[in-house]
């Protein structure tokens, strides 16, 4: 398991010109920052205009992205999708809680995942259960920690529908967890 994200970061290192710092969240914050145990071919990225200016200046990135994923295409691998903080479910605190993330043989490129709260967060859009689970069940996030980060997320107008839908699930979730760790 995470051969095919820590894969897409090797090969997103070996073309950038420079140094910089990206962020992970999605399958691939959860293969190689929290352990979970699935597969995914991407790497979502998340980063905030000034970040992404840096990379793309001093960098080479856009170049190094696109280079990537022609690399690595035919085995169905690529850095899918890169964001803006303000377009995904996030804590007010999101950049204070993200961790830095270490992988082996990169040279330029730093990396850090979402802390837990927000890695959860991002998964409310369309409520990935499996992924939020984890997090609760190995006490790599508190129930209760999930519950108050929900009641205060920033939620982009397009994800406020799906957020609002999610909420009642996730703290159910959140409630079961808490229940059981009780017993």
């Amino acid at each position: 398991m995470g051969q095919g994200p820590a894969l897409i970061l090797r090969t997103l290192d070996s073309f950038m010109q420079g140094a910089g710092t990206v962020r992970l969240f999605g399958g691939a914050a959860f293969i190689l920052g929290y352990g979970r145990q699935r597969t995914t071919e991407d790497a979502d990225l998340l980063l905030d205009d000034r970040e992404c200016a840096a990379l793309l200046e001093g960098a080479g990135f856009a170049e190094a992205v696109e280079a990537t994923n022609e690399k690595l295409e035919p085995q169905g691998l690529y850095v899918a999708h890169i964001f803006g903080p303000e377009q995904q479910v996030l804590s007010p605190g999101w950049r204070a809680a993200c961790r830095p993330l270490t992988l082996d043989g990169l040279e330029r490129l730093r990396l850090e995942v979402l802390g837990p709260v927000d890695l959860a967060l991002t998964k409310l859009g369309r409520f990935d259960a499996a992924d939020v689970r984890l997090l609760l069940e190995t006490r790599q996030l508190e129930p209760n920690r999930l519950h108050e980060a929900i009641t205060t997320a920033v939620v982009p107008p397009e994800y406020r529908e799906l957020f609002e839908r999610a909420r009642p699930r996730a703290l159910a979730l959140c409630d079961a967890v808490a229940h059981r760790g009780s017993d």
